[in-house]
């Protein structure tokens, strides 16, 4: 009953007044006319919020010891954030289109099979972007204490730990693969489909290393723009030919896992032609390869490694649990709302790496100050972004499945749950943006126990939560842990505070900034 008077509710606020008398099927369209214009009524809002609080945010920062000023210092930080965003929201989409065109040509187990085979491509995509990373992050401090000869040779050594690192994981890949989707729970026909999957993008396993380690390196030389157009145009590429393999042709799981690896090749190229001039500018010394070097990072790389690759240990947990206190219809539901929520997270990465970059070099600089008033600025930025996806997802919860082709259960029970996984993104944006804001100083020990601190939460809870609440608590699990972690992440922060003051010569921070 109070979810039919919900509707109700929403039905009047959004749908015409001369329409609402009008029969079934009209009052479904209009129904779902009026909130779409809701959702866009919802994000110009959120918006406007969010400009405002950067506009105050950015008054308490007029005396900050930033040369540029302050206008100069927030226009350059939605330069590499907006691009940052819109690229790592492109890394989403490719599984969402992927599943869309899958679920309407092949149906829910093509869906389960996608969502059980993810995790190993976001293992390809982790790789390449904890070395893309860990190297950007040196290379930018190192820029930011004027050392052009350790820049030159972190990169250098960044591209040669990307080769080495492709080379290996795609014969791992292509050795042990129909062994890890079995440990994934996967079963009967979703097995073969998320076999072939794996198999076909395990094949492109160095080219999709490459491309998702060079973008963070274009960004880190302020290339944000074009590292966004590397992506789109990879983007783009896996539509048209997911459509012309898996709809036209007729080629399912298959096509679709073709079409992603042949997006990633068009990516890389754009960025391999930047990335060649960049070697040439420095006329010499970039290869000049040390294990002290690759020792650091490595050492950064652990924690971006992480953010890309946790999210899907958590998916192989839940997938798991899912099937023992449901079946493959609670797993394809689940797919569903990973398509959406993966691309809330991303977008929340997206604002936390652009900012890397600019925290990284003041942060070699030893500017304190403009150090925690970028962080500020991702704060408000993650939360504006967040809010705004939980209106927009709830609003159109009952809609996201029917795009997805899924069946009628998995339509109902994905509705049901998306809403608490919306929400649980307004706890992980602040966690995020905390995380990335200890790895770009090097400050690794701190992000170690936020990126993988969700790991172990989330195990405890789906181990405990099941015995009162069933089904319930496998999907609660993550909400809660995501409380959990933002939580942790604020004691951190508190911890980190009092051990920097007691050293005043620290470059993160001076005894007058304020936290």
């Amino acid at each position: 009953m109070k979810g039919n008077a919900l509707t109700r509710s929403l039905y009047n606020i959004f749908a015409p007044s001369t329409t609402r008398n009008a029969p079934a099927e009209q009052k479904s369209e209009d129904f779902c006319r009026g909130i779409s214009r809701g959702g866009a009524r919802a994000v110009k809002t959120a918006w406007v919020c969010a400009a405002k609080l950067l506009t105050l945010l950015g008054a308490e920062c007029l005396y900050i010891q930033c040369p540029q000023g302050l206008a100069v210092m927030l226009k350059k930080f939605l330069r590499y954030v907006l691009p940052s965003m819109v690229a790592f929201a492109f890394t989403g989409l490719y599984s969402i289109v992927d599943g869309f065109f899958v679920g309407n040509n092949v149906g829910d187990e093509g869906l389960a099979a996608i969502n059980v085979a993810y995790p190993l491509v976001a293992l390809i995509n982790a790789v390449g972007t904890g070395i893309g990373m860990g190297g950007s992050v040196m290379l930018s401090m190192a820029r930011g204490s004027g050392d052009i000869r350790s820049e030159k040779r972190y990169l250098g050594n960044t591209l040669a730990y990307l080769l080495l690192a492709s080379v290996a994981v795609t014969a791992v890949l292509v050795g042990v693969y129909p062994y890890l989707i079995d440990i994934f729970g996967a079963e009967g026909i979703v097995n073969g489909y998320a076999d072939t999957y794996i198999f076909v993008l395990a094949c492109f396993a160095t080219v999709q290393i490459f491309s998702t380690g060079c973008v963070p390196l274009l960004r880190n030389f302020g290339a944000s723009f074009g590292a966004m157009a590397a992506m789109a145009a990879g983007f783009i590429t896996n539509i048209f030919l997911d459509w012309l393999f898996v709809q036209r042709l007729g080629e399912g799981i298959f096509g679709a896992a073709l079409a992603t690896g042949l997006g990633q090749v068009v990516t890389v190229l754009p960025c391999a032609v930047y990335l060649v001039r960049k070697i040439r500018a420095f006329r010499g010394g970039v290869f000049s390869l040390s294990a002290a070097y690759l020792g650091r990072i490595t050492r950064v790389g652990l924690s971006p490694f992480g953010v890309l690759l946790c999210p899907q240990i958590i998916t192989i947990i839940l997938n798991k649990f899912l099937f023992v206190h449901g079946d493959e219809l609670y797993v394809a539901a689940y797919s569903v709302i990973m398509y959406v929520y993966c691309v809330d997270l991303l977008l929340l990465q997206g604002v936390g790496d652009g900012t890397q970059p600019l925290i990284s070099e003041v942060h070699g600089e030893g500017n304190g100050q403009a150090v925690l008033k970028l962080r500020n600025y991702a704060y408000i930025a993650a939360l504006a972004v967040a809010a705004v996806l939980f209106v927009v997802l709830f609003l159109c919860r009952n809609l996201i499945p029917e795009a997805f082709g899924a069946g009628e259960f998995t339509a109902r029970e994905s509705a049901r749950i998306l809403p608490y996984f919306a929400g649980s993104a307004l706890f992980t944006a602040f966690s995020k943006i905390t995380a990335s804001y200890f790895y770009s100083m090097d400050r690794n020990i701190f992000a170690y126990a936020i990126v993988y601190g969700e790991v172990a939460a989330i195990l405890v809870l789906v181990l405990t939560l099941p015995l009162a609440w069933g089904i319930d608590g496998v999907w609660m699990s993550l909400p809660i842990s995501q409380v959990v972690i933002a939580v942790l992440a604020v004691v951190l922060l508190g911890l980190f505070r009092r051990r920097e003051r007691m050293y005043p010569s620290s470059p993160a921070y001076t005894r007058s900034a304020p936290v």
